[in-house]
């Protein structure tokens, strides 16, 4: 018999997954609400852009933009886009000390270090972001 006719007659398992397989255990449903957040982080990056595209419209178009920002769709998303934002780089930051061994010299720097700074870089940057659009 043909040796590729014997592979194909061989029957393979394949397990079943339901399609709510991630909801079973707590750090599947973490893990899928962190890919998750990747999404409303796009959103909101797309959103941030094109509001700079507009400032560069002129001070009407941005007003007319920035009035409509204030729609509760606009609100509820930013909630939801904040929310996911901050789950997001907690998570991501989380991790970069795992991942990310920073050595000066023989020197390790200590997990909890590089996490650290990681967050405080993302306070300062967030603050400078801020100060940016509360003036």
């Amino acid at each position: 018999m043909n040796p590729l006719q014997e592979a194909s007659d061989q029957k393979v398992y394949r397990p079943s997954m339901s399609s709510v397989w991630w909801l079973k255990k707590r750090n599947y449903f973490l893990f899928m609400m962190r890919e998750l957040s990747s999404v409303f982080v796009a959103a909101f990056v797309v959103l941030f852009m094109y509001q700079l595209f507009l400032i560069s419209e002129g001070e009407q178009t941005y007003g007319q933009f920035k009035e409509s920002l204030h729609e509760p769709q606009f609100l509820v998303f930013y909630i939801v886009a904040l929310f996911f934002s901050v789950y997001h780089t907690i998570t991501w930051f989380s991790v970069a000390s795992k991942v990310q061994i920073v050595r000066i010299g023989t020197w390790t720097m200590p997990p909890a270090m590089v996490t650290g700074g990681a967050f405080v870089g993302w306070m300062g940057i967030s603050a400078m972001v801020g100060w940016f659009f509360w003036i």
